[in-house]
């Protein structure tokens, strides 16, 4: 059961008394409290305390609640002005609601006594200031002088140990003294405004989540869409796809863009974090790409143009690693530009290899050249496996990751499989060592050469 104590400050030696600040500590039976024994006020109490329950229990909606904890509490208090103030800082509090006894809503640049809240938080219970003199206000802050106020009252708004805000009713008039029933009424009734608020809040935050779990199932309905098919057919190699999305969208992103002379360019690329952000900007970056790819035929100077585009238009700290190839099926060779991304890994038979990386990530300086690799000699039956780090660092229970030498051995028992097939046995290795889920986003690629 709630309690309440009043303490009374002691009055200077000399000049004015100090305004009376109360704060309760005393059970509902006692003499001090709402509760008088007298059957007539008791009753009619109990009916106000019940009237508000129903009033602000009535309806879960944030603003509604707001708005009828304000209206209840001019009502109970017959203040002149009540503020709903949020948060549980006393120097950063937010007047979310403020509203006059004759039901006027109030801008929220309100004057309002600091003091008395930082009292109220203190005690964690309701405070009261009666003001019989200048000096008195003064003492209670610069507001309460400046708004020539003669009764103060504030409660916490506590909920699960918590103070979600402030309570705060004043009055001008010299006939409105709140008193000690006043408070202890005030503050029994404040205790059940912080459980209604909580119970909105917590509403408003479901129906907040539902809507952001809604836009991300849309977000990544979109994104399957948006990804690119593999073009089974193309002349010359043998192609597969392994592509798994985190929850909330991926920041991988791939392509396959047919150029001159019956060569194909295969890119794969991540951006740092997860999320739905890191997925628009994986999308921008691979439609760029794509652009680019079917206008210019040079490598280096693609990635050297969107590295500069990335520099100046993208948020600092959303690095990009890509790997970009241009795959001659014909003249059987391969060239590439890999800016910082998980290396190029070639296999000739139980022979693996990881090419070496030829720039730096993507978005970090804008001056950097890419440079291409050398030409790389393909023989018939080789296969390029592309990726994206999600492979190498999949995580076991145990926390281990799977790692790039176990990759590659596994590789090397994969010769003369299909594309596909090599996919498939990478793809069991990797939900064997994980537990069968995958943790981050993950993208495979088998180019073999037929």
């Amino acid at each position: 059961m709630k309690r309440f104590w009043f303490w009374k400050r002691q009055q200077p030696a000399t000049g004015s008394p100090a305004p009376h600040v109360d704060a309760g500590r005393r059970a509902f039976g006692d003499t001090s409290t709402f509760l008088t024994g007298e059957a007539r006020a008791d009753q009619r109490s109990l009916q106000i305390l019940l009237d508000t329950i129903a009033a602000v229990s009535a309806n879960i909606d944030l603003e509604t609640v707001l708005a009828r904890i304000v209206d209840r509490s001019i009502e109970v208090t017959q203040a002149e002005r009540a503020l709903l103030l949020l948060g549980g800082d006393p120097e950063a509090l937010e007047v979310r609601v403020a509203q006059d006894k004759d039901g006027n809503r109030l801008a929220a640049d309100q004057l309002w006594s600091r003091t008395l809240v930082r009292r109220s938080l203190v005690d964690r219970t309701a405070v009261r200031s009666v003001v019989n003199s200048d000096r008195e206000a003064l003492e209670l802050g610069q507001s309460v002088y400046d708004l020539k106020l003669r009764a103060v009252m504030c409660a916490p708004l506590v909920a699960n140990q918590r103070v979600l805000g402030f309570i705060y009713v004043d009055s001008r008039a010299a006939r409105r003294e709140f008193s000690d029933r006043d408070l202890a009424l005030f503050s029994a009734i404040s205790a059940q405004l912080a459980v209604s608020l909580e119970n909105a809040r917590l509403h408003q935050d479901s129906l907040e989540k539902a809507r952001l779990q809604k836009d991300i199932e849309i977000a990544q309905s979109i994104q399957r869409h948006l990804l690119p098919q593999v073009p089974h057919g193309f002349s010359g190699l043998d192609l597969a796809l392994r592509y798994f999305g985190a929850s909330g969208g991926s920041g991988d992103a791939y392509d396959f863009v047919p150029m001159s002379g019956g060569r194909l360019s295969v890119m794969v690329g991540d951006v740092t974090g997860h999320g739905i952000g890191a997925a628009l900007l994986g999308h921008a970056v691979q439609a760029a790409m794509r652009s680019y790819l079917e206008l210019l035929d040079d490598l280096s100077d693609i990635v050297t143009r969107l590295n500069r585009r990335l520099s100046t238009s993208v948020e600092a700290g959303n690095f990009r690693s890509m790997l970009v190839a241009a795959v001659d099926p014909k003249e059987l060779s391969l060239r590439f530009v890999n800016a910082g991304h998980p290396s190029l890994v070639h296999c000739r038979g139980e022979v693996v290899q990881a090419l070496d990386t030829t720039g730096m990530v993507l978005g970090v300086d804008g001056e950097q050249v890419y440079r291409i690799s050398e030409v790389v000699a393909l023989q018939k039956g080789d296969l390029l496996f592309f990726h994206s780090d999600g492979v190498d660092e999949a995580m076991s229970p145990e926390r281990e990751m799977y790692g790039e030498v176990r990759l590659h051995k596994l590789l090397a028992t994969l010769a003369g499989q299909s594309a596909e097939a090599t996919l498939v046995a990478v793809e069991a290795a990797l939900r064997a060592h994980g537990g069968g889920a995958f943790e981050d986003d993950l993208t495979m690629i088998a180019v073999r050469i037929v």
